[in-house]
């Protein structure tokens, strides 16, 4: 039996916070209130403070010439005090009240494999005693603010996207495939539904397989060389949601309907695409909508997602309106006709 001299001692606080809401916008105040639960009646602090910060880091390693590539850059680091040094802290529990204002140009929270944005709040509370001193870090999430008045007004038209494929090989005329994608509009606020109406006309001998609407988001990193200072540049796409519509014959004319893909709430908006290098630049994300069928048929349409709808409540709740009469005559069109896919198939493929 081995007998120790020295006792452990539990600790005698414990904190956690409460956040005002689950995440707050850059350019609004953050507010949280720290919790302090304190079983000591003679704690006695000497510092107690709250660190918020704000850090972006992109890194990879180039596989082809083992070069290191990585980038870290700050977007906010704050510190505020709680309470005074010299105060007494009875037993009980203890509230203390945090305001932080974050800056307007903080990109939002993002998770990847080559990059990050990472914010969190850091607690530190340094007491008369070791057992009543204690230090916490909690994640935050912060969302990019932007408008639908940030966007140019042509995105927020109806838009009739037409492509065609040619199949043409050895000058010998296997066909061409055209394709047609509606959509209301290219400006989407996160949580919106996207609806687009696909029409696909196959003028080739063989069918499509595996035809498929996507929404895709795609990430753009750029990092620097450790040793050479060079930046180099990394793109990654993510799968956001995707809608089977199945296959085409051949020599047949499709129209597919009420194609319904979803923008998560959680999906962060689109952050420095097609801007100039700015301080939170290392990181930009755009999102495209994409039609796949096989054989090597790949098209894209480019979309705009915000945080926020229009700045005005006025217009916001006129534009909501529109909405919800739109999606009521949408209903009820669908009750009176509830096949959401036409065949046409097309006497003569070669005189239209």
């Amino acid at each position: 039996m081995f007998l120790l001299n020295s006792e452990f001692q539990m600790p005698t606080t414990q904190i956690n916070i409460v956040l005002a809401e689950p995440r707050c916008m850059a350019g609004e105040f953050f507010n949280a209130k720290v919790l302090l639960d304190s079983s000591d009646p003679d704690t006695v602090v000497h510092s107690f403070t709250a660190e918020i910060k704000g850090i972006g880091r992109t890194g990879w390693v180039n596989i082809h010439t083992d070069k290191i590539f990585e980038t870290e850059k700050t977007y906010i680091d704050t510190q505020v005090q709680l309470c005074e040094a010299g105060t007494c802290l009875p037993v009980g529990k203890h509230q203390f009240p945090v305001q932080i204002r974050i800056p307007p140009n903080c990109p939002s929270s993002y998770e990847s494999q080559f990059g990050s944005i990472r914010y969190q709040m850091k607690v530190d509370l340094v007491a008369n005693t070791e057992q009543a001193s204690c230090s916490e870090v909690f994640p935050l999430v912060i969302l990019t603010r932007s408008f639908f008045d940030d966007v140019p007004l042509n995105v927020m038209s109806p838009i009739d996207f037409k492509d065609e494929v040619d199949f043409t090989c050895c000058t010998l005329p296997f066909g061409c495939v055209s394709l047609n994608m509606s959509l209301t509009r290219t400006a989407y606020q996160i949580g919106e539904s996207i609806e687009a109406v696909v029409t696909i006309n196959n003028r080739t001998r063989k069918g499509l397989k595996e035809v498929a609407l996507q929404l895709i988001m795609k990430t753009q990193f750029e990092a620097r060389s450790r040793y050479e200072h060079v930046n180099e540049k990394k793109l990654a796409e993510q799968l956001i949601e995707m809608v089977p519509l199945g296959a085409v014959r051949s020599r047949c004319r499709m129209e597919f309907e009420k194609c319904l893909l979803r923008i998560p709430d959680a999906a962060p908006p689109t952050q420095n695409y097609n801007r100039g290098g700015g301080e939170c630049s290392i990181i930009a994300i755009h999102f495209v909508l994409k039609l796949t069928a096989l054989p090597g048929i790949e098209c894209e349409i480019p979309l705009i997602v915000t945080s926020c709808g229009y700045m005005d409540p006025h217009k916001q709740a006129a534009f909501q309106h529109h909405l919800n009469r739109s999606k009521a005559k949408s209903s009820t069109s669908q009750q009176q006709q509830p096949r959401k896919t036409r065949n046409i198939v097309e006497e003569n493929p070669y005189f239209r």
